[in-house]
Formats: structure tokens, sequence, C-alpha cells
């Protein structure tokens, strides 16, 4: 998750995450975990939410992205993102999108995978490596936790 946000110094009302999440299920050890996020069709207005919660102070109310117009006419996609541990190593991830707009629409998904960078911090020169392939996956090597397949 890497949400907009406003930053205390920005905001009227503090640090204040500008998109709309929802957690929808979870178990307790998180071996199953389910999400809902509204993505707008039209451009993010991150400049228009910076200037008028700039521009408000503490007695008026935030200026939330609802306020902005972007979901007018239901031009948005519902993204349900489960995550489901089928085993200690092996997590199955599904990603749902819905146009809920009254047109068709595109929408670009690009899953994404990281390591941690810990080879800058002196403590192991080796880095990971993420390679293509063969039979379309992503083969993924780090020297402590071994070989991965992101299918």
């Amino acid at each position: 998750e890497r949400l907009f946000g406003l930053t205390g110094y920005q905001g009227n009302h503090g640090e204040d995450v500008k998109e709309y999440y929802y957690y929808l299920d979870s178990t307790p050890t998180h071996s199953y975990m389910k999400m809902l996020y509204k993505y707008p069709q039209t451009t993010f207005p991150y400049e228009q939410l910076l200037a008028e919660n700039g521009r408000r102070d503490k007695r008026d109310p935030e200026y939330e992205l609802i306020d902005t117009g972007i979901f007018d006419d239901d031009r948005y996609f519902d993204v349900f993102i489960e995550y489901a541990k089928l085993e200690a190593e092996d997590i199955l991830v599904r990603v749902r999108a819905y146009n809920r707009g009254p047109e068709s629409a595109g929408l670009h998904l690009l899953p994404q995978i990281w390591f941690r960078n810990t080879w800058d911090w002196g403590r192991d020169e080796r880095k990971p490596e993420i390679a293509l392939d063969p039979e379309s996956a992503l083969r993924l090597h780090h020297p402590a936790l071994g070989e991965m397949y992101l299918h």
C-alpha cells in the first residue's frame, strides 16, 4: 500500500490519507486478507487536494477526495485484492477490478515484487535477483530466503 496523503503541515487536520480503501476481511493470523480500493478513472486531483486543504484552517472541515467530484457519475473502479496463505511460503493473490462507470474504461494492473534493501547497510553485500523464467513466471533468488517464483 502506497497511498497519497497530506502531511501535518499540508492539511488542516494533521496527517490524512486522501484515497479510499477498506479492509473487508482477515483472519487473526492474516492467513487470509481482503481489501477494496476505490480507483478513480480520471486524473487524481493531487494539486486540488493540497491547495484546498492548505487554504482551510482547523475550524473548517477537511476537503476530502469525494469533495473534488472525481467520483461523480460513478466513474471509478472497485479493485478487490485478496491474499491467501496456502502454505508457509506459498501466498496466493487475486486481484479483481470492476468498472462502476457508465462507459468502458482502461485500467492497467501492475503487480510488483520487491526485496528489502539490506545490502547497502553493509551487513551483507549479496543482492537478490529477479529473472524471467521460461514458463511465464518470475524466478526470484534471495541469498538468505532461497528461490521463489511469482506466477
